[in-house]
């Protein structure tokens, strides 16, 4: 049995108990860590993780701090090509969007989550909000056009872990209380994440 670190209304936390679902894995623990819960400066935590952000997985001897890094993980170890292809070419495009996440479509939404649902004052100026807002809609219609060239999924014709870790995103583009372009691809794609169990329970279900 591995450990996981973290809150279930964090977006990283979230993504990685959204994965372990459609791994059909449920014999793991779970500890609450983070806003609202223990903080991630205990002691305890800060040995784990000196970056003192959740999620931290553990696994035996290995501590894992990255969400993007355990979705590689967690695919890898239960031997699921689907989810993360061991061919170069296919497993490349996934790490595209895994990293393209961390690189672009974080900004934006970081923003406007802390400031429109944490309302955490920080994160309140309207001009920084705006700017945010742009940052988003920008990400989404890159994502809207590449599902529109017939993709179902980010990486093709199959749920993968590059799913894992942006249908988060797309579910707060529809939950925040934003004004929103007509992206139709985007809007159908969400749909099909809706479909998916693990998707409702770990994503829709926990809030924005």
């Amino acid at each position: 049995m591995f450990t996981i670190y973290g809150r279930t209304n964090s977006s990283n936390v979230r993504k990685v108990l959204w994965l372990l679902a459609e791994l059909g894995i449920d014999d793991y623990e779970r500890l609450d860590y983070g806003r609202g819960y223990t903080p991630c400066s205990s002691p305890e935590y800060v040995a784990l993780n000196p970056n003192m952000v959740v999620p931290t997985l553990v696994d035996g001897d290995l501590v894992l701090w990255e969400s993007n890094t355990q979705l590689r993980y967690l695919a890898g170890k239960q031997g699921r090509d689907d989810l993360y292809p061991s061919d170069i070419v296919a497993r490349a495009r996934v790490d595209m969007w895994l990293d393209w996440q961390l690189s672009t479509a974080l900004n934006g939404f970081r923003v406007l989550f802390q400031g429109l649902h944490v309302k955490d004052e920080a994160f309140t100026d309207p001009k920084g909000l705006e700017s945010a807002h742009k940052q988003a809609t920008t990400s989404m219609g890159i994502l809207d056009a590449h599902l529109a060239k017939d993709n179902a999924y980010i990486a093709g014709e199959n749920l993968t872990i590059a799913d894992c870790c942006l249908g988060m995103y797309v579910h707060r583009w529809f939950a925040l209380p934003i004004e929103r372009q007509d992206f139709q691809a985007l809007a159908a794609y969400y749909e099909r994440l809706k479909e998916r169990d693990p998707f409702q329970k770990w994503i829709v279900g926990q809030g924005v």
